[in-house]
């Protein structure tokens, strides 16, 4: 994890390695080279606490952030889009970024999966502090986010109340998504948001807040039919009410390569919109989410070699780059 703070502090301030060599020797009096950063970045040499200190502190320094937006969303219930969706918020934030989860799902999948209990969301419910709520009222929307047990990793969570917001939404009785985000905007590097699997109201205004869109699809053949309609109505959408979007790509989820079905579907994927989209290598299936999920815990804190990881930190890396060429488009 030292390793990855290194390197994520390095590519947030877009410094080589001999520039953060240079500012960890201006900050604490030493004599690091290139040389030393590498290793300690892949782990090959452990890195001195000092330097684990600077960096932290340094993270945590309020500096103006402009966070880019990322929605793991697709209308197919059952794809992994909400261990997509942490997985890919956990590698931002192992990477150095600051990073807002929004749990735009009435079932609260995201809420769960970071350990928030039933009885826990009910409470929250009770004193108005879920996303339903921070649409309704006139708070600020950081009276909602809560800390979770990662550090720079907060959360907007969601349950039951959501369910209403669909309708009014629609009937303008609520702000719309986008225009709260607005006001933390400036406080997170990505915000990345859970979706239900549906194109109801909530999505689709979560649609309209994003600047980046992943679609997870699981590796069997009804999905793929699916995937086909999801794919319209996203690019519909996106033409009407946020022609900036831009599709991350397409992750083939809960892949089993022993099962032909699979590697045929993969496959079909790759063939039917590999020109069109990017197409991640496929999440390998395997019970270790399901036990992440149970225990409340991001599936790759809790397991270091846990199989997909790699894919994911393409994905994380694959934002960041999109991130850094919009703002300087921008700029």
């Amino acid at each position: 994890m030292a390793g990855e703070s290194l390197k994520g502090l390095r590519e947030e301030r877009g410094w080589s390695q001999t520039e953060l060599a240079a500012w960890l020797n201006k900050s604490l009096g030493r004599k690091y080279d290139r040389a030393q950063i590498s290793r300690w970045e892949s782990g090959s040499e452990r890195t001195p606490k000092a330097v684990v200190d600077a960096v932290e502190t340094e993270r945590r320094t309020d500096r103006p952030r402009h966070a880019t937006v990322v929605m793991c969303g697709s209308a197919k219930g059952g794809v992994s889009k909400t261990t997509s969706a942490l997985c890919i918020a956990y590698c931002l934030l192992a990477q150095g970024s600051k990073v807002l989860l929004i749990d735009c799902d009435s079932q609260g999948s995201a809420t769960v999966h970071l350990g928030y209990s039933p009885t826990q969301m009910d409470q929250m419910e009770v004193e108005r502090r879920t996303l339903y709520y921070a649409l309704a009222d006139d708070r600020p929307l950081a009276d909602y986010i809560i800390q979770t047990p990662e550090p720079r990793l907060d959360l907007l969570p969601a349950f039951m109340s959501l369910a209403d917001a669909d309708v009014e939404l629609a009937l303008g009785k609520l702000a719309p998504l986008r225009q709260r985000i607005g006001e933390v905007r400036n406080q997170y590097d990505f915000i990345v948001l859970d979706t239900a699997p549906n194109l109801g109201a909530v999505t689709v205004s979560a649609l309209e807040a994003s600047d980046l869109l992943l679609v997870p699809c699981q590796t069997e053949a009804l999905a793929l039919v699916g995937l086909r309609n999801v794919l319209h109505s996203l690019e519909n959408l996106r033409r009407r009410r946020n022609p900036g979007l831009r599709m991350l790509g397409i992750l083939p989820t809960l892949f089993s390569a022993r099962l032909t079905q699979d590697q045929a579907t993969l496959e079909d994927l790759r063939r039917g919109y590999g020109d069109r989209y990017r197409i991640f290598d496929p999440i390998p299936r395997a019970t270790v989410f399901a036990q992440a999920a149970a225990s409340g815990v991001i599936p790759l804190a809790a397991v270091k070699n846990i199989p997909g990881r790699a894919v994911f930190e393409e994905i994380a890396a694959a934002a960041r780059a999109a991130a850094k060429e919009m703002k300087a488009h921008v700029a």
